[in-house]
């Protein structure tokens, strides 16, 4: 039977108290009779004992054949996708973040759902609720308000980063310029510009850790307002972003479903102009890791 090939690539910095629950998580997906994971690449940026962690996990897993490609510098987001571009030997590529809990399938799901049609399938990523401060609640109510936006079609916030699935002809297409921020949404880009589809599967479930603190709640928002308006004139092209009827409506019906993370967010969005005047200037493509996020 024809298997097709995965390469699974990561990129990390700094996530020793992640990666090896990360692996685990891996190490328990169900891919089926036509799927297998023939390497896995790892892009690492790190200065503290990751390197030396994956080292270890592919040591004790030879069968998922791990390489490491390690940096002596911080290089960023942007270049570790395209240095897992150029280097994949699977038909696909499926994308992960490292500190990602992989939800059962996740992998197998969309993985499928490339096509000679479909160049890229974004996940479900769905927050945790291991706190209820005032800025996890705000930072759980936008997962939960982006999910019914991305349920509703193709916009803006359908490709996010922490899992998608990639043809990886087409990657080898793509060159992701240095500078970039919202990496994920210059994908998503630039796959529809070579004719190809994109699409979400509301099923492929990734969880991750919401920001918690202030610091780390306003670089994110920051990073995202900035990262989207650096790269606005390409998305112009394609005509996706999401209506404001339709942004209002999902933020209402979401509301009454959790009316405490909306009074979250509109309390944090208050702060916003003052963190967005403080932070801009700090913002680059080389990503401010949300340290709360990675225990």
């Amino acid at each position: 039977m024809n298997k097709n090939a995965i390469t699974i690539g990561i990129i990390t910095y700094n996530e020793q108290n992640n990666i090896l629950k990360f692996f685990d998580s891996l190490k328990s997906q169900r891919l089926g009779d036509k799927l297998v994971i023939s390497e896995v690449i790892f892009v690492d940026d790190s200065n503290d004992e990751t390197p030396i962690l994956i080292n270890k996990i592919r040591s004790e897993n030879p069968e998922y054949n791990i390489r490491l490609i390690h940096n002596e510098k911080r290089k960023g987001a942007s270049q570790g996708w395209n240095t897992i571009f150029r280097n994949a030997k699977g038909n696909i590529i499926v994308l992960l973040d490292a500190d990602i809990e992989i939800g059962e399938n996740c992998i197998s799901r969309l993985s499928n759902k490339i096509t000679d049609n479909v160049g890229l399938c974004a996940s479900n990523t769905v927050p945790k609720i291991n706190n209820m401060g005032l800025y996890a609640c705000a930072s759980v109510f936008i997962g939960y308000w982006l999910r019914s936006i991305r349920i509703n079609g193709l916009s803006q916030y359908t490709t996010m980063g922490r899992a998608l699935s990639l043809d990886t002809e087409l990657a080898r297409g793509i060159e992701i310029p240095q500078e970039i921020i919202a990496i994920d949404l210059y994908l998503q880009c630039k796959v529809l510009e070579k004719a190809k589809k994109v699409i979400y599967d509301d099923d492929a479930v990734v969880y991750f850790n919401p920001p918690i603190n202030k610091n780390d709640f306003f670089s994110q928002i920051v990073r995202a307002l900035i990262g989207h308006r650096q790269i606005k004139e390409l998305t112009r092209k394609f005509d996706f972003d999401a209506p404001a009827s339709l942004t209002i409506k999902e933020f209402f019906k979401n509301s009454i479903k959790y009316p405490r993370g909306s009074l979250c967010l509109l309390l944090c969005y208050l702060q916003l102009p003052v963190s967005y005047f403080k932070d801009r200037e700090r913002v680059s493509h080389i990503w401010e890791p949300a340290n709360s996020t990675k225990n």
